[in-house]
């Protein structure tokens, strides 16, 4: 990580945007040749899987043949929206042969010339699903939380390295240009100094259960085949301890894995405070504070993260702040912006850019002085703007397969599973209670 500015221009041109962050100790993959179309199944047609087929339409030499989902609604929905978009692409032949499935088991049967399958279910459900695609010899884009469980996290990586295939976790702000070029700013020009904080959130308002149809609903033996209790539990499924790891996974592990990636350091303890007493029907934290520690190469850092679901403010952010100034980052370019200390010395691309108040702060907006920077510049803020976010990372997935280099995957197993005992702590730290306690005899003079 420690490349020229020169040397990532030429890294970015070379391999796409988002292809800067290389994995350690990887095996070479069977590759894809060039002029070859990548054979894609989507795994989980909820409303993120859709996202996700949809930004797959949008990169050249991508196929997505098949769709496989336990819910007539979703698997009808998404069928028929791939094949429509196909037939107004002049892709006729391509719409006639997408298939459908109910069971990913069968798909892999009868889906041999497949090269890859984007899971996008359930989170209990990401390792039996990716690690089976892995040993059926297919090359796997998983979605974040990369599983709700460490040891089957783990057993994913494993699975990964013995199959020889790629295993990408949807922590997509690794391949985001904006992202890693802020990365640059402020490890090589030094923006912010030394990096002593770092603060992120996500911020929603309260919102109701997920509801459905009632003409689709699914059979109960369907439902308790595939592990859930009820339609009500499958459709809100993030809610509930045995399928997911809350809000803090759900959301959190954006956010939380960038303070790792940033600080260059995996945290050295957590302390956390949640509590499930503002929704009375549903089993997980719905506000997580959490405070993380790191020791860097310059001395101690910490991060404060928080993810609400009982109000919206501010939505969603990081900032990473030190003794020469504060970074503010998101995937909303309207939040994308700079704050130097006083009297500090700024690079002629920030110095040069006019200045933008924000929140009443005077702010250097972070969009022009990158595209300040020349043709490179101006290439990943218009792919940051032009492109959806997740695509951006579908396109390293999709070049490090046709390249056969795992080193050009910006989010390998490896590294989201380190993200991911760095998210699912947080969970015993809450219950550990940690802290001093208070007594009502406490306040009393």
């Amino acid at each position: 990580m420690d490349l020229s500015r020169r040397e990532f221009v030429q890294s970015a041109a070379a391999v796409g945007a988002g292809l800067l962050v290389a994995s350690r100790g990887l095996a070479q993959a069977p590759a894809a040749a060039a002029g070859d179309v990548i054979e894609v199944a989507l795994l989980g047609a909820g409303t993120q899987g859709r996202v996700l087929m949809n930004d797959c339409l949008g990169i050249p030499g991508v196929r997505v043949r098949a769709v496989c989902d336990i819910w007539s609604y979703s698997q009808r929905y998404a069928s028929r929206s791939l094949k429509s978009q196909y037939k107004r692409a002049g892709h006729a032949d391509w719409a006639e042969a997408v298939a459908t499935y109910d069971d990913y088991r069968v798909m892999l049967e009868k889906e041999p010339d497949l090269d890859a399958v984007i899971v996008a279910t359930p989170d209990f459900w990401h390792a039996e699903h990716s690690i089976a695609c892995l040993k059926a010899g297919k090359h796997v884009y998983c979605e974040k939380e990369m599983t709700n469980d460490l040891a089957t996290a783990a057993a994913m990586v494993k699975a990964s390295a013995e199959a020889g295939r790629l295993l990408q976790i949807g922590h997509q702000r690794r391949s985001n240009p904006i992202y890693q070029q802020a990365l640059k700013m402020l490890r090589e020009d030094r923006i912010c100094g030394r990096l002593t904080t770092c603060y992120g959130q996500w911020n929603r308002g309260v919102q109701p259960k997920l509801t459905w149809p009632q003409e689709f609903e699914i059979p109960a033996e369907t439902l308790k085949a595939y592990g859930f209790e009820s339609m009500e539990h499958f459709r809100n499924w993030r809610w509930y301890r045995r399928y997911s790891a809350g809000p803090i996974a759900d959301l959190g592990s954006h956010q939380i894995d960038i303070f790792s990636w940033f600080l260059g350091a995996d945290p050295r303890r957590v302390m956390a405070m949640g509590d499930t007493d503002y929704f009375t029907d549903r089993e997980w934290h719905s506000d997580v504070l959490c405070t993380y520690e790191y020791k860097t190469a310059e001395g101690s850092a910490r991060a404060f993260y928080q993810v609400l679901n009982t109000n919206s403010y501010g939505h969603y952010f990081e900032r990473f702040a030190g003794d020469g100034g504060a970074l503010t980052l998101s995937e909303d370019p309207r939040k994308c912006y700079y704050v130097p200390e006083p009297g500090k010395e700024l690079p002629g691309y920030l110095a040069s850019v006019e200045k933008v108040v924000h929140d009443g702060v005077e702010t250097v907006p972070l969009l022009p002085a990158i595209a300040g920077l020349g043709a490179e510049g101006k290439a990943a803020v218009e792919a940051f703007q032009n492109r959806n976010v997740h695509q951006l990372h579908l396109e390293n997935f999709f070049a490090a397969v046709r390249a056969g280099d795992k080193a050009l995957l910006a989010c390998p197993g490896e590294e989201a599973y380190r993200t991911a005992v760095a998210v699912l702590k947080v969970i015993p730290a809450i219950e550990a209670g940690g802290g001093v306690p208070f007594t009502p005899a406490d306040f009393q003079a």
